[in-house]
């Protein structure tokens, strides 16, 4: 007899239901059979063939993560609905899995502290994923400002470092430090994760920037920030 849904279970259902146009769209199926023929053996290395095509990164909704090669990958069905239900949060009958990191999302403008919290809040063991350190481990010569060629190698290494929580590990925390101006950017980063926003008032955050020497274009990306944030926030339903 199947266990009676939960209401957090009805509610993922009904969101998810509004998602379900990408796979109705002319784009869908190509790109479907586009993946299945490069990929011959399920993603999750279990050695089974696949036989579903997954979003490393829920999209949500969101056309470019939908139809973004770089975001699908093969899975056979078994690890497709075990990666799902790590997602969503329910495994079995609606119980939280048990053993799945705890995810934050640290964001602000840049200069508002979010290193500075997450060094604070941190244990050891803990994963931290932080765009600055993953530059200077890819070749940055500079802790904050980093050659433009270098920016899309930090970008996939940080996707993909995001996109292994979803897979077995052994993991009690992980930090992920982005700006993330926009509610929108946050849900897209971490789906699901808890969020620290440092809103550090504008005048401190250049102050800061100012003080620590920080490199050119700083203050007008804090600046940025706050634009986009405050009109995201105009934007954002009550």
């Amino acid at each position: 007899m199947a266990k009676p849904r939960t209401t957090a279970q009805h509610h993922a259902r009904r969101t998810a239901a509004t998602w379900r146009w990408v796979y109705d769209d002319r784009r869908w199926p190509p790109l479907r059979d586009q993946v299945l023929s490069e990929e011959p053996l399920c993603r999750a290395h279990c050695g089974r063939p696949p036989a579903v095509v997954d979003h490393i990164r829920p999209h949500r909704g969101d056309e470019q993560l939908a139809f973004d090669r770089g975001n699908l990958q093969a899975l056979c069905k078994p690890c497709h609905d075990a990666k799902t239900a790590r997602e969503t949060g329910f495994a079995g009958g609606g119980r939280k899995q048990a053993g799945a990191a705890r995810i934050t999302l640290v964001c602000g403008p840049p200069c508002s502290g979010k290193s500075s919290y997450v060094r604070e809040h941190a244990e050891r063991g803990d994963l931290v994923i932080d765009w600055d350190a993953l530059a200077v481990a890819l070749g940055s010569s500079h802790g904050h400002d980093h050659p433009p060629a270098l920016r899309p190698f930090i970008a996939e290494a940080r996707d993909a470092v995001t996109a292994r929580l979803d897979r077995a590990h052994n993991l009690t925390a992980a930090w992920i430090i982005a700006t993330a101006p926009r509610q929108s950017d946050r849900e897209r980063l971490a789906p699901g994760a808890d969020v620290v926003l440092l809103a550090t008032p504008e005048d401190e955050c250049t102050r800061r920037a100012r003080r620590d020497g920080r490199p050119h274009g700083t203050i007008e990306a804090i600046e940025s920030w706050w634009r986009t944030y405050r009109a995201d926030q105009d934007t954002s339903p009550r």
